[in-house]
Parts: C-alpha cells; structure tokens; sequence
C-alpha cells in the first residue's frame, strides 16, 4: 500500500512533466521541420508546394511567438517564391501562345 502511495506522489507527475516536455519540444520543432521540407521542395522545382510549407512555418512561428529574425527570413523567401512562380506562369504562357 505504501508503495502505491509513493509512484503517486513521485513517480505519476514525473512522467506527466516529462510528456508535457516532450510535446512542446515536438510543437516547438515543427516550423524548422516545416522550412526544412519547403527548402527541398523549393531545391526540387515545386515552388508552390514549397511556398505552403514556407507559409505554414511562418505561421507557426507567429503562433509561438518565437524569434523574429527566423520569421523575416522566410518571410523574405516567400516574397522571392512569389516572384519566381509568377515569373515561371509568365513564362510559359508567353511560350505556349504562338505568335
């Protein structure tokens, strides 16, 4: 009976602190996971999938509220995705029209 009543007291909130440590370790993660994957979509050619996956990591940076220098830098990418989709639909649209 006293040892139940001691894995209630120590040993039940250690494993409670140590899950809720490892899930915000995990959610903290997710953004650098999210920017590394739009980085080897935008590496590969699929810029708009890249730009989504670079679109979500922003908004889970704005949701953590964590480092501003990371976020204008992907906010920056974007901004040259952006560019480069619309350069590359104008490019093959001025291609295809035979003139």
């Amino acid at each position: 009976m006293i040892s139940l009543f001691y894995v209630t007291i120590f040993i039940l909130p250690i494993v409670a602190i140590l899950s809720v440590v490892f899930y915000l370790l995990l959610k903290q993660n997710s953004h650098t996971e999210l920017y590394s994957e739009g980085l080897r979509d935008e590496n590969d050619g699929r810029y708009e999938k890249a730009l989504h996956k670079y679109e979500d990591a922003l908004s889970e940076i704005r949701k953590l509220r964590l480092d501003d220098k990371f976020g204008h830098k992907i906010a920056a990418r974007i901004r040259v995705l952006r560019t480069t989709i619309e350069y590359e639909n104008n490019f093959q649209h001025s291609h295809s029209d035979p003139s």
